[in-house]
């Protein structure tokens, strides 16, 4: 697909600081209708998406930071990602095919950031922002990093790992009044001179991004995720939330998993409707952004509306404007789903299910539904197949409990070089999810459990072995288990037991400081014990149901 036709906005930078929105914008460039379908009908990657964007709604506003009020252009959006491209291959020499990372929380830098790796030929790793220097140092060797972007709030963790990664020396500061040594200033970054490479034109079926997902090793697992899925995904959310043109999305969900990365954002650019960036936690903060600018969909985690429910005195007609909420990670307990109702009355609410490995959209669980099967977490959209799999990889018939397989254009290429790993979650041509569910007459699906045993803490995803390994990486410990516990607010939380080496003493506090260093707060154990030994069964199995 030829480049974007569309007049050029000017492109100001902010000292030290990096992207500004142009003062003067051109005015998108017209174009009929028979053009308008013959691009929506040939795109095959995302930069055909940014560019039917630009085409399209040119200088209408695509996105806002709520924190400063900065505002983005799809023109300027198109523009601020050439620069980027241009960056990357004249001062990085990013080549097709490099691999460039981002360890930044939402922020607006991130959308031109992302593109213009695209457009440098390049695979976009959007890394967790909340992960510690050990982890962050394991998945930037992994997955190959050749330069990395950074940001204030997540500098201490980068400048721990990148001191023990002498190689990985592209870094470039994004939102820093004073750069930190060895970095190079956005706004440097992008002066850069030379004009961005020739533009890449990737299938449907090559690489856009690496997202890290735990896995049952204990180590995270890099999932590709193609320039196909991600077009496909949009067709889901479409489908299954029923976005719209008219629609302002408040992007508070991280832009570094797939919810945010995958659904919201590119359903926006494809509708022309406009994002409020935020990195705001807080729901009374995020809901202050909603009331002032007339957000109409909020996409969240149970816990968010656990918690906006029991705010006092919430004045819910200051966001009358809203007309979609969403969670996910978790499941959402009937009494809150009830409180959003009379909150919110004119408001759908959807209960969706998603993975990494599936781009983002697996279910969605229609808002006719919500209270009357609150356990479950929908539909697939069209296109996509769910069935319930025996332990022999033999269907299973409705209200039978199994595994859970997906099939269709959202799931995963494979994990980055774990070629093993990749042939047993595919097998057979399904996505092995390893989460227990079952499938009822009228092709809803109710999770059961979890197969691999994860944890889902504030919908992020929480492996007990992994914490495990970090509790027996001291010295006084012997072994350890990790199981969940319910929590009202979070949904689950992590718990540990533990057992120390003969002859040691250490208290929870000294050992929750130690395994805080290694992990993000949300994996750290809420409680941990000290037993004398484990329980096991006759096999030796550790019984985490007696713990």
């Amino acid at each position: 697909m030829p480049k974007a036709a569309c007049r050029a906005t000017p492109y100001l930078m902010l000292p030290a600081r990096g992207f500004i929105h142009a003062q003067t914008v051109g005015k998108g460039m017209r174009i009929d209708a028979t053009k308008r379908d013959a691009i929506l009908s040939c795109m095959r990657n995302l930069l055909d998406l940014l560019d039917h964007a630009a085409l399209n709604y040119g200088a209408k506003r695509c996105a806002v930071s709520a924190e400063t009020g900065v505002e983005i252009s799809f023109q300027e959006l198109l523009a601020q990602s050439e620069r980027v491209a241009a960056a990357l291959a004249n001062r990085f020499k990013i080549k097709l095919g490099a691999h460039v990372a981002m360890l930044m929380p939402n922020c607006l830098e991130v959308l031109p950031i992302y593109f213009g790796i695209h457009r440098a030929g390049g695979w976009a790793i959007p890394v967790n922002a909340r992960l510690k220097a050990e982890e962050l140092e394991f998945i930037l060797t992994d997955c190959e990093a050749q330069a990395l972007f950074v940001h204030p709030g997540t500098w201490k963790a980068a400048s721990g790992a990148l001191a023990k990664l002498p190689t990985l020396t592209q870094v470039v500061a994004v939102g820093f009044e004073t750069p930190p040594p060895g970095t190079i200033p956005l706004a440097e970054f992008l002066a850069t001179p030379g004009t961005p490479p020739p533009r890449p034109n990737p299938g449907p079926d090559d690489v856009a991004a690496v997202i890290y997902t735990s896995g049952t090793t204990g180590r995270p697992k890099g999932a590709m995720l193609t320039h196909g899925n991600v077009l496909f995904n949009i067709q889901s959310t479409k489908a299954g939330h029923k976005l719209r043109p008219d629609d302002v999305h408040l992007l508070s969900v991280p832009l570094f998993h797939v919810t945010g990365l995958n659904t919201i954002m590119p359903t926006a650019l494809d509708q022309g409707a406009p994002l409020v960036v935020s990195a705001q936690v807080d729901p009374e903060d995020q809901f202050d952004t909603i009331a002032k600018y007339h957000c109409t969909t909020c996409f969240g985690v149970p816990t968010t509306y656990y918690l906006l429910t029991s705010l006092k005195n919430l004045d819910a007609a200051r966001f009358n404007s809203l007309r979609l909420i969403c969670y996910s990670g978790a499941p959402m307990s009937p009494l809150t789903i009830k409180k959003l109702r009379e909150l919110f009355p004119r408001c759908e609410l959807h209960n969706f299910f998603g993975l990494t490995e599936t781009t983002s959209v697996s279910t969605v669980l229609p808002d006719n539904q919500a209270l009357s099967r609150s356990e479950s977490v929908g539909l697939p959209p069209p296109g996509l197949e769910a069935a319930i799999f025996d332990a022999n990889d033999q269907p299973l018939p409705p209200n039978a409990v199994g595994e859970l397989v997906l099939r269709g254009p959202s799931i995963f290429k494979g994990y980055y070089k774990r070629d093993q790993a990749t042939a047993d979650a595919l097998r057979g041509g399904w996505f092995h999810t390893g989460d227990t569910a079952m499938i009822d007459v009228d092709g809803y699906v109710y999770l059961r459990g979890r197969q691999k045993e994860m944890l889902i803490v504030a919908g992020e995803n929480v492996y007990p072995i992994e914490v495990e390994n970090a509790l027996c990486a001291h010295p006084a410990v012997q072994e350890a288990a990790v199981f969940a516990r319910p929590d009202p607010a979070l949904g689950e939380i992590a718990h540990a037991a533990v057992v120390l080496r003969p002859g040691q003493a250490l208290t929870e506090r000294e050992l929750k400081a130690f395994v805080t260093e290694r992990l993000a707060a949300f994996k750290v154990p809420r409680t941990i014990k000290f037993l004398p030994s484990l329980p096991r069964n006759p096999s030796g199995k550790v019984m985490k149901r007696d713990l």
